[in-house]
């Protein structure tokens, strides 16, 4: 168990309904940062308040989600040229606890991140077609508009989360984050972290430590940045910065 780890294992545990209570934050403000187990480690060790989200006595949880997007990639390049009006539409199964929902992301007029959700069941969450009510779902957003029917399956990602609160936000903390295409090609983030605090508009208390430390919000996105590297043609100048320093190369997974 590493160090960071050791700290979260330290911490005081909150409890799933107790998180949803305190910062369910559906509407939020998403900083997220790319550090290493060393520098989290410091980080948490200078912020007072921190809790841990605990389910069955465990506090580090296995996620897999699926990512739909148009034959084109419309969610793709609408992210990449950083159009207000756009969407991501993703399944999201939890892999310990078994439960399976369908997101839609929107972006509010103030830059605002909007996360609607709803629980489904097994098949959808697998990488099938959208249909039934998972259909419904999304097409009952205007801004996802007549997208619905062309949407499919283009990526899926994995990765274990631990969940913190402090200060009213919300942190994760994502190891092992590896994407995988339709064809088996994959690409990671090897040893690095992914680290996103949301909250509302303020910066929190791990946002001030990582900022005391030089350490800046990066652009990333589990979909768009793997994507890129998966497909160097797409437009990617966004987050060339992330795709240089971060993304391991591609391997194949197909058999």
């Amino acid at each position: 168990m590493s160090g960071w780890q050791q700290r979260v294992a330290s911490l005081p545990a909150v409890t799933l309904a107790e998180l949803e209570v305190e910062a369910a934050l559906l509407t939020r403000v998403d900083r997220k940062y790319i550090v290493s187990p060393a520098l989290l480690t410091e980080v948490l060790d200078s912020v007072a308040g921190l809790r841990a989200l605990e389910i069955d006595g465990e506090r580090s949880f296995g996620y897999a989600s699926v990512y739909f997007d148009t034959p084109d990639l419309e969610s793709y390049r609408d992210a990449a040229r950083r159009r207000p009006a756009r969407y991501k539409v993703r399944t999201r199964e939890y892999l310990d606890t078994g439960g399976r929902a369908i997101e839609v992301k929107l972006r509010s007029a103030k830059g605002e991140t909007v996360k609607h959700r709803e629980w489904i069941g097994a098949e959808v969450a697998r990488g099938a077609a959208l249909d039934g009510e998972a259909r419904a779902f999304v097409a009952s957003f205007p801004q996802v508009g007549d997208a619905v029917d062309a949407l499919s399956p283009i990526l899926t990602t994995r990765y274990r989360r631990s969940t913190l609160v402090a200060d009213g936000a919300r942190v994760t903390i994502d190891q092992d984050v590896t994407a995988v295409e339709a064809g088996g090609e994959s690409v990671g983030f090897g040893a690095a972290l992914i680290l996103e605090t949301k909250s509302s508009l303020r910066a929190g208390d791990v946002d001030r430590a990582l900022w005391a430390r030089g350490v800046r919000p990066a652009r990333v996105s589990k979909y768009c940045t793997t994507l890129a590297a998966l497909q160097p043609e797409l437009p990617a100048n966004r987050w060339n910065r992330t795709l240089r320093r971060h993304l391991t190369p591609t391997v194949s997974t197909a058999a």
